[in-house]
């Protein structure tokens, strides 16, 4: 496993190839980003039809209040082949997060009702993974260092590894203060990399619990039977579509059922809330910018 940094590079910006020199600040803050190498190859993504059955049912015994049609969109599992990406081993930060905004003037962190969240003493701290930005804003801090939002297909490579183990860790249910932070066992984010034996097989971290992380996707619940894209699959056709957006791996106010990493959620891209953050990853994939209703 690989670590390594760059500031100066030639990558392609959606449908556009241009030479990118980062400011001084992006590159300072790409330095504390630590990057896991995700080879290239195929896994399976999604859940089988008995699979998704025994989650609903495992769900309702929780009174989780997940309904069926959020466990059909798992369905069918499939092979799915992926580039290689590099993929952050944590949650972006509060303090990354920070200099971004100092740097560009974009708007600081907002709870669902417009609240600052930075004001609020149990979602401030340094290295604590960022939340109340939008979808739009994880981006814009994903382009600003060169990378992107990860694609669901690459979110679900990075949790589930090969082989569609239920959990990061494996298949073993969660344990909380062991694996994850959920079920508002601290009632707030806890700092990146608290869970050391929740990490996926790549070693990567809190991809159960603790924030939800925006995906770059439109939400489709019949993308995986459409069956069109088995190779780097992504659904977005335009960047700016106004159109829900996949989140995945659960957080640190919801229970167990939710920490699966084949559940599939959605949250509206111009929305923020405090238990929504993001990682990131490079390249990012080609995707069109222009507007569609």
């Amino acid at each position: 496993m690989k670590t390594f940094y760059f500031a100066c590079f030639i990558f392609s910006v959606w449908s556009h190839t241009v030479v990118a020199a980062l400011t001084e600040t992006a590159q300072q803050v790409l330095a504390t980003i630590e990057w896991v190498d995700i080879p290239e190859g195929t896994f399976l993504m999604g859940s089988t039809r008995e699979e998704a059955e025994a989650a609903y049912e495992d769900a309702r015994l929780r009174s989780s209040l997940l309904e069926q049609h959020t466990f059909d969109a798992e369905v069918p599992q499939h092979r799915v082949y992926l580039a290689a990406y590099q993929m952050s081993r944590y949650e972006i930060t509060n303090a990354q997060y920070r200099a971004f905004v100092e740097a560009t003037s974009r708007p600081t962190p907002r709870g669902h009702n417009g609240e600052d969240t930075w004001a609020d003493e149990t979602l401030n701290a340094d290295e604590q993974p960022i939340v109340g930005v939008t979808w739009f804003d994880a981006q814009a801090f994903a382009e600003w260092l060169g990378g992107s939002l990860p694609t669901e297909a690459q979110w679900e490579r990075a949790a589930r590894g090969t082989e569609a183990q239920m959990y990061p860790w494996g298949n073993e249910p969660p344990k909380a203060r062991h694996h994850a932070n959920f079920a508002r066992r601290y009632n707030r984010p806890m700092p990146v990399g608290t869970f050391p034996k929740g990490a996926s097989p790549d070693s990567i971290a809190d991809l159960a619990g603790n924030v939800w992380e925006w995906c770059l996707d439109e939400y489709s619940p019949t993308f995986y039977q459409n069956g069109h894209q088995t190779k780097n699959p992504i659904n977005l056709r335009y960047r700016d579509v106004l159109r829900a957006r996949v989140i995945r791996g659960g957080a640190w106010d919801v229970g167990s059922a939710f920490l699966r990493s084949a559940l599939r959620f959605k949250f509206y891209p111009l929305d923020a809330t405090h238990t929504i953050g993001f990682r990131v990853i490079r390249p990012h994939p080609q995707v069109q910018t222009g507007l569609k209703d």
